[in-house]
């Protein structure tokens, strides 16, 4: 991925602003987030505000009476919009008592953002702070989510009655560590929602698993959470609620429907999964990047077939990397985008990416293994099970633990 106006990334670099995983979210991303939001009016606090993408949407949409953005960096601020009523300021948020003073005891109707995300090594002021607007939060040592900070220090800057939005890492909605802040959120708000975004949300040149997270609260509590998911249009395309319980192991609702999933291929299976039978998932050798210095010719996910399933290999054989050869079945093992595809090589051999399995099976499962995995079926189950902040992924494990229908 390439430092731009795409999306976000995890990064390790001098400059405070790459550093944090923080890059402007495009101006579609921002005007889906405050429609979701739809509130109206009020004074609104953004911690992390960029060059005011989300700010513009706010003054565009929801008719602001004052916005206040906090900005670590200045020059970013510089770029921020000159609007009636709109105020940047430069202030590190996870300076504690800084932005204490900075922000006051003022409240406000209305918080948004879109933080930096990652996991984040946090002083030990930081981390006291933490722990203070969410108590019994699971944390290692001073990591934590950055963007749970930022959420948790805006959140408690809110009125009793007002209403926030926010879009954030997986961590937040699907983490184990994050389960204390779910319970805490759902102990507190009065209606509560979350949304998958598309891997498309932050451009072509970033794969991340995000999600606009929304919250009002008023003077009763939530009875239910409602979970979605967007299209590349940023359209709701998916919604039903779960249950608080259920909402606090986990707000991602491809999570949901995996568990349904997963549960009836199982009871048509029988119990029985790829593990036993005897299966064997092989990652690949090198990266794509390691086989182009190599020189040496190989199959990466780009090479999955459009149409069809087989594909044939005309390479001289590689001993010194994992071979796939006629029978084997591979399948992606990361990228968001191409999880689905498969293939069945017919003839030939040849080495594979790192970012591709090989599947092999004993002979006595071959036609029922490869019927199975080639079918739709088995992709939605697939694409269901991939985790992952990033692009998501699959693991040797999970595709092990995968039922095999009769």
């Amino acid at each position: 991925m390439k430092k731009s106006d795409a999306g976000k990334r995890y990064r390790v670099v001098a400059n405070t602003r790459a550093r944090l995983g923080q890059v402007m979210t495009p101006p579609p991303l921002a005007k889906a987030l405050v429609c979701l939001m739809g509130s109206q009016g009020g004074n609104w606090l953004e911690l992390g505000s960029g060059s005011g993408r989300l700010a513009e949407a706010v003054n565009s949409g929801a008719a602001p009476a004052s916005y206040l953005g906090v900005e670590v960096e200045p020059a970013i601020i510089a770029l921020s919009p000159s609007l009636p009523g709109f105020r940047f300021v430069q202030q590190d948020v996870l300076a504690v008592d800084a932005l204490a003073k900075t922000l006051e005891l003022k409240q406000f109707d209305h918080v948004i953002g879109n933080p930096p995300y990652g996991i984040h090594g946090f002083s030990t002021e930081a981390t006291s702070r933490l722990h203070q607007l969410c108590p019994g939060l699971e944390t290692h040592g001073n990591w934590a989510p950055i963007d749970l900070y930022f959420v948790l220090e805006s959140l408690a800057r809110l009125t009793p009655t007002g209403s926030a939005a926010f879009i954030v890492g997986a961590d937040i909605p699907c983490g184990s560590q994050s389960q204390q802040f779910r319970k805490m959120l759902l102990d507190k708000a009065s209606e509560v929602e979350c949304y998958e975004l598309p891997p498309t949300a932050f451009g072509t040149y970033a794969e991340v698993q995000a999600y606009a997270l929304i919250a009002r609260y008023g003077n009763t509590r939530a009875r239910h959470v409602s979970l979605g998911r967007l299209n590349d249009q940023l359209e709701v395309t998916a919604l039903r609620r779960v249950s608080l319980a259920q909402a606090i192991e986990s707000m991602d609702l491809s999570n949901h429907e995996f568990v349904e999933i997963d549960a009836a291929l199982r009871k048509n299976s029988r119990g029985l999964t790829m593990k036993d039978m005897d299966v064997s998932i092989v990652r690949g050798s090198r990266t794509r990047a390691q086989f182009a210095l190599l020189g040496v010719a190989h199959f990466h996910t780009s090479d999955f077939p459009r149409s069809g399933m087989e594909v044939s290999f005309d390479t001289a054989p590689s001993p010194d990397f994992q071979q796939a050869t006629v029978g084997d079945i591979l399948l992606p093992r990361v990228g968001t985008r191409c999880l689905e595809h498969k293939a069945v090589v017919v003839s030939g051999q040849a080495p594979y990416s790192e970012a591709v399995f090989r599947v092999r099976m004993p002979a006595k499962h071959h036609e029922r293994m490869v019927r199975w995995i080639t079918s739709a079926e088995c992709s939605v189950w697939r694409r269901a099970a991939a985790r992952g902040a990033c692009a998501k992924h699959l693991t040797v494990s999970t595709l092990l633990s995968m039922p095999v229908p009769r």
